[in-house]
Formats: structure tokens, sequence, C-alpha cells
């Protein structure tokens, strides 16, 4: 064991495996310490306060140095290949913090009481905590990243072998291409994620969400902010209390609701369930069943080519506005189209199909469609009120 009493010059330096303790009580002077390492070890820094900052060099050693520790008692300790640093302050304000250079290949642990983060590219895991600042890590090889602050921007680069898991009480997330699964949460601010290669959720008590290509789930939530997603390859769910949802679509079940927007899917390899209590529907080609509600708005739909016995009922509902629904021209199906008419409006709205079906009462307060095409089979069900219904067939 070594105490350090002064401004330190010199370099510790640990052979592999051996344990060694450099406690610091109210150090006055910088702090500066090189110990021998190989890749795949670990680095962890805990401190009562002070922003962390961790580069990498293509060296086989650890350098950490601890600057302006005016009334913390620091301890730095190697342990076989892992370098633990430990900070505890006394009262009164500080102007600590911590850079550190270490191997690509390392893993990091670090947490503070208050500062920013920044730790650049690696390969291993990166675990990052703060009570207050923002959080930057560069690319991430062959590892998870999991970072947290109590407020502050969290911002991650692409990560490829590993998981990432990311949140703040306050401020935006940005997440680029991943390899594997994305949590991120953030009580107030943007997430933005590129492509993923795995699940996605994402939650936000307001702000907008943006997410890339992903190939497993989906999972979008905010309190106040538009929803813009790229294609998923299993199933996939937004949400939003204010704003529009734009999705590229999904292979499985799609749900998508806001409570004041408008809802544009391109396109959907399975089954799609829309709501929104005052905006636009916009259904692409969609390969499954069709539930779409709007409580204010027009609303758009296509049916695309189902498989043999695959469930394609379809219902349609606005409280006031359009309709239209184009179906393949051999989908069997049984029609019930209805419009309802306040008194004044008698006469005005209509049903127009491709289709044969017996239209009644288009001068009363409801107008019916009725009718089996292709000897009949799945359910359409289509209301609205004060609004045209249009049924057209695919081609025409």
């Amino acid at each position: 064991m070594k105490l350090l009493t002064g401004f330190v010059t010199g370099m510790a330096i640990l052979s592999f495996g051996a344990i060694g303790s450099l406690p610091v009580h109210a150090q006055s002077g910088d702090i500066e310490e090189v110990f021998d390492v190989s890749p795949g070890g670990r680095l962890n820094i805990i401190s009562d306060a002070g922003p962390i900052t961790v580069r990498t060099w293509e060296q086989s050693r650890v350098q950490v140095r601890v600057i302006n520790p005016e009334g913390f008692d620091v301890s730095l300790e190697q342990s076989g290949n892992e370098i633990r640093v430990v900070a505890d302050d006394a009262p009164g304000r500080s102007r600590i913090r911590f850079e550190a250079q270490v191997p690509r290949e390392f893993n990091l642990e670090l947490d503070t009481g208050g500062g920013a983060i920044e730790v650049g590219d690696m390969a291993g895991d990166v675990y990052a905590d703060t009570s207050g600042g923002a959080i930057t890590v560069g690319s991430v090889e062959n590892g998870d990243v999991v970072v947290d602050t109590s407020g502050g921007a969290i911002v991650i680069g692409n990560v490829v072998n590993g998981d990432v898991n990311a949140d703040t009480s306050g401020g935006r997330i940005t997440i680029g291409n991943v390899s594997g699964d994305v949590v991120a949460d953030t009580s107030g601010g943007v997430i933005t994620i590129g492509d993923v290669d795995g699940d996605v959720s994402a939650d936000t008590s307001g702000g907008n969400i943006t997410v890339g290509e992903v190939t497993g789930n989906v999972s979008l939530d905010t309190s106040g902010g538009t929803i813009n997603a790229g294609y998923a390859g299993g199933s996939m769910t937004a949400d939003t209390s204010g704003g529009n949802i734009e999705l590229a679509g999904s292979d499985r079940l799609l749900i998508a609701d806001t409570s004041g927007g408008t809802i544009r899917i391109a396109r959907s390899g399975g089954p799609v369930q829309v709501d929104t209590s005052g905006g636009n529907i916009f259904l692409g080609p969609i390969n499954g069943y069709i539930e779409a509600d709007t409580s204010g708005g027009r609303i758009e739909a296509v049916l695309g080519n189902l498989e043999p016995g695959q469930d394609g009922h379809i219902d349609l509902d606005s409280s006031g506005g359009d309709i239209e629904l184009t179906l393949p021209a051999g989908h069997a199906a049984t029609i019930d189209a209805r419009i309802k008419v306040s008194r004044r409006a008698r006469g005005d709205y209509r049903i127009y199909t491709d289709f044969p079906l017996a239209i009644s009462g288009e001068d009363d307060r409801e107008v019916i469609g009725r009718g089996d095409i292709n000897g009949g089979g799945d359910r359409i069900t289509i209301e609205t009120s004060n609004g045209d219904i249009h049924i057209n067939r695919a081609g025409n």
C-alpha cells in the first residue's frame, strides 16, 4: 500500500495479477497512475461528483488521471485485470474530474454523482450512470451499453453484437444502428434510433420518436409527439397522446393509436388495428385483417392479396368523413356499408361501388349497401356519418 501525500508525478506500474491500493486523503494535487493490463479487463470509476472521460489507445495499459481532487478521499486499486477508482467527497464545492485511457478491448463501469460522461469507441461492455449530466458513447462492438442519467441528453453510436438500454429523466436520446435489442426511455425529449437487428422499445413522456428498420418487435410510446418508424419484421405498437403516426409497416400485428393526429401505414404483411380520436387514416396494401376507427376524419384502406384461409375481415368506422376501401378483384366477402345522414344533409351522400351491392335509403337518414361479392366470405363492415363511401376493385 502506498500513501500519496503530494502531487503524484511517478507511475505505479503493477504487474498483471497483482493487487495494489493507492489511497489519497484530501489530495490537493492531480493524481496520475498507470497500470499494466491485458485486453478484456475492466475499469470501474465511482465518484460522488465530477465528469468522466474515457478514451482508447494502442497500449496494454490503463492510465487514470484524477484532476482537481481537493476535498476528496481517492483510492486507486488493481485486482487482476480490473482497475477500481473510488472518490468520496467532503462537504463543499468541487472541481474534480476524471480522465482515463484504456485498451480498445476493455469493459467500463462508470458512476458519478454529478457530471457528464464521455466514452470513445470501445469493444466491450459500457455501463455509465450519472445523477446529472449528458452521456456520450462512441461505437461499441461485442458488448452491451447500459446508460442512465437523472438529467441530460444521451448519444450512443453504432453498437455491434450488443444490447442497448438508455434512460434519462429529462433529455433527448440518440442511438445509431444496433445489432441487438434496444430499450430507450426519457421523461421528456426526442428519441431517435437507427436500424436495429433485434427488438425495440422506446418511451418518452413528451417528444417525437423516430426509428429505422427493425427485424424484431417494436413498441413505441409518447405522451405528446409524432412517431415515425421503418418496417418491422415482428409486431409493432405505436401510441401517442397527441401527434401523427407514420409507419412503414410490419410482418405481424400492427397496432397504432393517437389521441389527435393522422395515421399513415405504407404497407403491412400482417393485420392492422388503428385508432385516432381526430385525424385521417391512410393504409397501404395490408395483407391481413383491417380494423380502423377515427372520431373525425377520412379513411383510405387497401386490402392486399391474402393467403388461402387467412382472416381478411374489415371494420372501418368514421364519425365524420369519407371512407374509401380498395379490394382485390377476386376477394370473397360479405359487405355491410352504412352512412348515417343528418336531417339537413339528406341526399348529399352516396355509396359508390365497383361491386354488385344492393343500395337503399339514398334519400333517407341512413344509406345502406349490402351484398356478397365473389360468393361471399370475409365480413366487411363500413360505417360513417355525413360522408361518402367508395368500395373499389383493385386495377380499375
